[in-house]
């Protein structure tokens, strides 16, 4: 059976107030937030090192699996030791890396291929044309 402490509806709020009158994030939750962060930095940046695969796709997977499996390990063991919401922060980290690495690069790409393909399909002159003959 359960606690009668854990279920009492005034601890929960005065835990709420302690939150809400805290100003920032408390330093447990940024600092799993940051280790997951660079975590999924360098998976990304292992990940687009590795990238065109010259080699086969091995170094990219396991760099990928390894991360995932770091990601976990540590997840588990902030859980444990920490707590839960500590843990989660751990994964927002990661994700935001991730996401935000994906973003950048394809903002790059899309760029590119706008400069590579677009003016040529509008009719724009680029400067690798050649200039007009001149009239007589």
């Amino acid at each position: 059976m359960a606690d009668d402490a854990t279920l009492d509806p005034a601890d929960e709020g005065e835990e709420e107030e302690e939150f809400s009158e805290s100003s920032g994030v408390p330093v447990d939750l940024a600092t799993t937030s940051a280790v997951g962060f660079v975590v999924g930095g360098l998976t990304a940046a292992t990940v687009y090192a590795s990238y065109p695969p010259v080699h086969g796709h091995a170094p990219i997977l396991a760099a990928s699996l390894g991360s995932m499996l770091l990601i976990a390990v540590l997840y588990l063991v902030v859980a444990r030791l920490a707590r839960l919401r500590a843990a989660d922060w751990l994964i927002v980290g990661y994700a935001l890396a991730l996401v935000g690495v994906a973003t950048l690069y394809m903002m790059v790409e899309g760029v590119q291929f706008l400069r590579d393909h677009v003016p040529s399909h509008l009719g724009v002159p680029t400067a690798a044309t050649a200039p007009a003959q001149p009239r007589a």
